[in-house]
């Protein structure tokens, strides 16, 4: 027994296994988590805090639930509450998301709230449950197994209190616990970028930047309209998709430490803003970055500490004093609660129980009294409005063929390509140059029969170059070059199906210098 402890102590054994279990299991502080648990909270709350008016109606019998087991069959595989503990469920997965990113009793919050986030987003495939949504009522099923409570929460205050420990001077005094939560959110965002570039390996569209483009000139999400200004460079489409695929590749194999983690995770939060700017995403960013935070050691919190505590005592003349004005009131108040709250966890867990019942029967009272469908108003239920006849003739007229100039989406003039793009976008050549033209069709469409003419500046006809595109194709490339035999002047590109001209391009022929000389001689 006594050697066995000596080379425990002395001997730091090696291989495989006990690097695994350093990995998961070596002691550390959880900031991470800490931080984890507060940002995640807060995109749960930018969820529920919207939708709770309309609990009754997304969640409930007494609306139009749509359950995710319905689709395979499966009609009463979870039970669809009355609309009344609908509004209850949501109030108190609201009430758990608030005290557990203030950590307050923060396990039976983030416990609760896994399990009622996760139940809820069932009873509402359509809306609700989301790619980020997944990923939230993961991260919350891992941080209710962590000690994500334990620092820079109101539970660490109160065991503090309780037990009479002194105030914390250093971030290295805060307790410590095996770091297998944090890792297991760490790969559980890793697998999901990875998961993600597999299926865009599959999708032939979404390389070719037809897939970004589509979405960017709509506002299928919200309005993006600095996506609408990229679609102008269809080419730096190409170039970022293939970049965010290598990147999503990498990250589960990058990020671990050193430099490999700090350009992951820049490249990650600079991928999650450019979403939100170009494609109108909001809440997916705001998930995907809080599981960054479980990338934060104990060493880069105390690193980022002691360069706080170093700007402070450089820059903290000016505005230390005023800092001090503003939070004599909360100390104040937390002075009060450090002479007269010594909770023990039992107690602290029946306050907690307790104002928990009271918020959830009271916001049920208000829900009712608001009454937002009229169903106890004078007047009886709200009725439906009825539809515009224009609206219902156009429902009913059944399948009506689409114009020729519909099926167009783009069409594009330049001199060179990548990645099936068009990037020198121009208007003026010179003798020599390659003029390429480019049409883009909006899908679907049929098989057509599309012609790019070259006409002068009198509308005469020079030359015509026709193709099929067929259905699984978006576009359809001409040629032409800018041949000596094309006097310098004014030129049109016109685009055509069939007997149907589409739109036209207007463009400038100049001689370069050696056809500039000859032409002189001449």
């Amino acid at each position: 027994m006594t050697t066995t402890s000596h080379y425990l102590d002395n001997e730091t054994p090696s291989g495989l296994r006990a690097r695994i279990g350093k990995f998961f299991f070596a002691e550390e502080s959880p900031f991470g988590l800490a931080l984890v648990r507060m940002v995640i909270c807060i995109a749960c709350l930018l969820v529920t805090v919207p939708r709770w008016i309309h609990s009754r109606e997304l969640f409930s019998t007494d609306g139009a639930p749509t359950p995710l087991a319905l689709n395979y069959g499966y009609a009463d595989l979870l039970p669809v509450p009355s609309g009344g503990i609908a509004v209850a469920l949501m109030t108190i997965l609201t009430f758990c998301c608030v005290t557990a990113c203030l950590g307050w009793c923060t396990r039976a919050s983030l416990a609760i709230s896994a399990v009622l986030y996760t139940y809820l987003n069932l009873l509402d495939s359509i809306s609700t449950m989301t790619k980020y949504s997944v990923i939230t009522s993961h991260v919350l099923f891992l941080l209710a197994f962590s000690h994500c409570g334990a620092v820079w929460s109101i539970d660490a205050w109160l065991r503090r209190r309780r037990l009479g420990l002194p105030q914390l001077h250093s971030l290295a005094d805060h307790p410590k616990f095996a770091a297998w939560p944090r890792r297991l959110i760490q790969i559980l965002i890793g697998v999901v970028y990875f998961g993600a570039s597999v299926t865009k390996m599959h999708t032939p569209a979404y390389f070719s930047g037809d897939q970004l483009w589509h979405w960017m000139i709509t506002n299928v999400n919200n309005a993006n309209p600095v996506g609408e200004w990229m679609t102008l460079y269809p080419a730096s489409l190409v170039a970022f998709a293939y970049l965010c695929v290598i990147w999503e590749i990498l990250f589960l194999f990058v990020s671990w430490r050193g430099w490999g983690r700090v350009c992951m995770l820049a490249m990650g939060i600079g991928f999650h803003v450019m979403t939100t700017l170009t494609l109108g995403l909001y809440l997916f960013p705001i998930t995907c970055i809080a599981t960054y935070f479980a990338f934060v050691n104990s060493e880069d919190v105390v690193t980022a500490a002691a360069r706080w505590r170093r700007w402070t005592r450089r820059h903290g003349e000016t505005w230390l004093p005023r800092l001090a004005a503003v939070t004599r009131l909360p100390r104040a108040i937390s002075g009060w609660a450090t002479t007269s709250l010594r909770l023990t966890p039992a107690a602290s867990l029946g306050v907690f129980s307790l104002l928990l019942t009271v918020v959830a029967v009271g916001a049920v009272e208000v829900e009712y009294r608001l009454d937002i469908y009229g169903e106890r108003s004078p007047e009886g239920p709200l009725a439906l409005k009825e539809i515009d006849p224009n609206v219902v003739k156009q429902m009913f007229a059944g399948s009506v063929r689409l114009r020729e100039y519909d099926k167009l989406l783009a069409f594009d003039v330049g001199s060179s390509m990548f990645g099936g793009m068009i990037t020198g976008v121009r208007d003026t050549f010179y003798h020599g140059d390659p003029v390429i033209a480019q049409c883009t069709l909006s899908p679907p469409h049929e098989d057509m029969w599309v012609e790019c003419n070259l006409h002068d500046s009198n509308n005469i006809l020079i030359d015509r170059v026709g193709q099929i595109v067929v259905r699984s194709q978006l576009r359809g490339n001409f040629l032409y070059r800018a041949c000596e035999a094309l006097d310098p002047g004014t030129y049109f590109l016109v685009l055509r199906t069939g007997t149907q001209e589409l739109t036209r391009r207007k463009i400038e022929i100049l001689a370069n210098d050696a056809a500039r000389c000859r032409i002189n001689a001449n």
